[in-house]
């Protein structure tokens, strides 16, 4: 009897270990076991899938709270061609005045980022005149098990003679509004153009949405979909000849694109992938009607701790003009990017060829860009980014009546910009920033005498200003 006794105190001693383990791994913070898609090494965001577009990386994602983050912008610009024209040089003050006001909101399964970006630019000489700037930006993503859903929109209202300093980075805010940081995907998918995108002093309303969903099939591979449309509309885009008839106008765009891939990690640091797009090129008819354009890419990318990544792709591309007859093509389209984080300095080297809505100048045109740019701190009170760059468009179609007779375009890009932070809410920087565009004589037009054949258009800038970006205020 007294041995039974004791079994029974044993068995009861155990169940309630076991009660207290059950009720210990059942309180608030405890993790339950995820699904592969959570740890997949395919859905590490630091080696996304490369079939899909690549992570933004904007800084304000490294934070894990929510919060609201304004900032202001003032200063001064002295322009040696600021309405960008052909062959033309007058050096003119230009002041500006730009705000930002940015929003991250965390939920347990979703982010949500959003940006406003508003000012202008005060312009005194040759004669007054002021340019505004506005721009709203959305970013959000939405997690299951084993992929998500992000969906991104940049809409903005651009004076491109007046503003361009996101090409150095040099606006406040994140840059979600003006599209920064928005990936590259398919070579062409959100690339409304090339270069600076500048038309001179022609105002642009220009609006990118992207719909991308990834989803892990194992915790090597993932099939990724993507959608995009983008248009852009240049207004009072028309210079009057003799008895005010139009004679040249910038051209109206939109693209449509969907992109389909499949990517699979081959080891721990190596991805392949295939990608397949179908992108629609539109333009009003009467400059270029329609251009249908698939694209097959082969990628790899190697990715070693975070600090180097690199991504190469290559494939065929065919191309349908459809404007009075149609005319088709075979091209080669890809792109090749670096990048590599040392100790203390940022370096990012690019070079991609695809297919762009034109400009405003062309109905279409077969771009090449290549890019490298570096940062670096200076001590703990200085960052130094700089930057070299070159494009170049061939235009797909013949000029209408009413279009631009440009040949093809060369341009070339170079910038530096400094920032003194003062302590943590201000920041005093100063930019220099030089352009020089060179347009060839249209192919089959030796007599050419119209606007752009074989003209250039050279321009320097150098601004001085002032930002003051408080702390940013938690939101819970």
């Amino acid at each position: 009897m007294p041995r039974l006794r004791l079994i029974w105190v044993g068995l009861l001693m155990v169940g309630l270990g076991a009660l207290a383990t059950a009720q210990d791994n059942s309180q608030p913070g405890a993790v339950p076991a995820p699904a592969f898609g959570q740890n997949a090494p395919v859905l590490n965001p630091e080696n996304p899938p490369v079939s899909g577009i690549d992570e933004p990386g904007l800084e304000m994602k490294k934070a894990s709270r929510s919060f609201i983050s304004p900032a202001i912008q003032v200063g001064e610009t002295v322009d040696s061609n600021e309405n960008s024209q052909l062959n033309y040089s007058h050096v003119q003050p230009v002041s500006f005045v730009l705000g930002a006001f940015d929003l991250q909101k965390f939920w347990p399964q979703t982010d949500v980022f959003l940006e406003y970006l508003g000012g202008g630019a005060f312009q005194v000489q040759p004669t007054y005149d002021v340019k505004q700037i506005q721009a709203l930006g959305f970013e959000g993503i939405t997690r299951w098990r084993t992929g998500f859903l992000e969906v991104r929109d940049a809409f903005n209202y651009l004076p491109q003679g007046a503003f361009d300093l996101s090409t150095t980075e040099g606006l406040p805010g994140y840059g979600i509004a003006l599209g920064v940081g928005t990936g590259e995907g398919v070579p062409g998918i959100m690339r409304f153009g090339g270069g600076n995108d500048e038309v001179g002093d022609i105002s642009r309303l220009a609006n990118t949405a992207v719909a991308n969903v990834v989803q892990a099939i194992s915790p090597r591979a993932a099939f990724t979909i993507l959608g995009a449309y983008g248009n852009a509309h240049f207004y009072d885009n028309c210079q009057t000849g003799s008895g005010s008839q139009p004679v040249t106008c910038l051209i109206n765009s939109d693209e449509t694109s969907v992109e389909g891939g499949y990517a699979r990690l081959v080891s721990r640091r190596d991805q392949l992938a295939v990608v397949y797009a179908y992108q629609l090129f539109r333009f009003p008819y009467n400059t270029g009607g329609e251009v249908y354009n698939q694209v097959f890419n082969i990628r790899w990318s190697r990715t070693i701790s975070g600090r180097m990544r690199l991504v190469v792709g290559l494939g065929p591309q065919y191309t349908s003009l459809k404007f009075g007859v149609i005319q088709n093509s075979w091209s080669l389209a890809g792109r090749a990017l670096f990048s590599y984080r040392f100790e203390r300095t940022s370096l990012a080297l690019s070079w991609i060829k695809y297919t762009s809505s034109g400009l405003g100048y062309y109905a279409g045109a077969n771009t090449q860009t290549a890019r490298l740019s570096i940062r670096r701190p200076l001590g703990r009170a200085y960052d130094l980014t700089a930057f070299l760059g070159y494009t170049r468009n061939e235009r797909l179609q013949s000029p209408t009546a009413t279009d631009y007779d440009f040949g093809n375009d060369n341009e070339g890009t170079a910038g530096v910009i400094l920032r003194r932070h003062l302590g943590r809410t201000y920041d005093l920087f100063a930019a220099y920033m030089f352009n020089d565009a060179a347009f060839d004589v249209p192919s089959g037009a030796p007599s050419c005498t119209g606007i752009g054949c074989g003209n250039t258009e050279v321009r320097h800038r150098g601004t001085v200003g002032l930002e003051w970006h408080p702390k940013p205020s938690r939101i819970e």
